[in-house]
C-alpha cells in the first residue's frame, strides 16, 4: 500500500452545480450519510459519478445495513484505516469508537478484547495486511456472526481497503471540521 500522498492530486467535483442523474447521486450520498455536508473523499470521487455511485452503494450497505453492530463496524473501519494508513477514514471514524477502546484500536492489544470484537479485528488486520487468515479464525467468526455476518465483515474490510487505496493514492485532504487524532504506528 502506498503512503498517504502529501498533496491532493484531483480536485473535488463541483457537486453543487451537478444536474440530473449526477445530482441525484450526490443528493443520495448527502441523504444517507446525514452529515449536512459532502465529505471531500466523495466530492473527489464524484469526478467519475458512476464510480462514486457504485462505491458509495457498497459503503451504504456495510455502514448502515450490515449485520455487524455499530461499535464493531466503527472499530473495523479504524482498524483497517490504521493498518493501511488511511488518515481520512481514521479521522472520520475514530471518535465513534467506544472511548475506552480508542487507545488500543490499530494495535495488537485490541485483539485481546472479548468476542466478537477481538476475533473480528484480528480478521480485519490480517486481511488488510494481506496475510493469511487461519481457518480456525474464519470458523470462529462464522459461529459468532453467522454466514451473513462473516460475509458482511469480509466485504467491509475490502471496502475500506478500496477507500485506503483511493485516499492514499490521491492524497484526499481531511476536512478541517474533523478532529486531528493521530493514528498508531503501523505494526504496533
Amino acid at each position: 500500500m502506498t503512503d498517504y500522498r502529501e498533496r491532493q492530486v484531483v480536485a473535488p467535483a463541483d457537486w453543487e452545480r451537478a444536474s440530473g442523474e449526477e445530482k441525484a447521486i450526490f443528493d443520495h450520498i448527502l441523504t444517507t450519510r446525514k452529515l449536512g455536508w459532502m465529505p471531500n473523499m466523495f466530492a473527489v470521487m464524484g469526478q467519475s459519478p458512476k464510480a462514486l455511485e457504485s462505491v458509495a452503494s457498497v459503503g451504504e450497505h456495510v455502514r448502515f445495513h450490515s449485520k455487524l453492530g455499530d461499535d464493531l463496524r466503527e472499530m473495523v473501519i479504524c482498524e483497517v484505516s490504521a493498518i493501511l494508513g488511511n488518515k481520512f477514514e481514521w479521522r472520520h471514524h475514530i471518535h465513534k469508537v467506544p472511548e475506552h477502546l480508542r487507545p488500543i484500536i490499530g494495535t495488537g492489544a485490541i485483539e485481546d478484547e472479548p468476542a466478537p470484537t477481538g476475533p473480528a479485528l484480528r480478521f480485519s488486520r490480517l486481511l488488510a495486511a494481506g496475510e493469511t487468515v487461519p481457518d480456525e479464525l474464519v470458523d470462529t467468526l462464522r459461529q459468532l456472526l453467522g454466514d451473513d455476518g462473516l460475509v458482511d465483515l469480509t466485504v467491509m474490510v475490502g471496502y475500506y481497503q478500496l477507500l485506503a487505496t483511493f485516499c492514499n493514492t490521491l492524497g484526499i485532504e481531511v476536512e478541517d471540521e474533523m478532529p486531528h487524532v493521530p493514528m498508531p504506528l503501523k505494526g504496533t
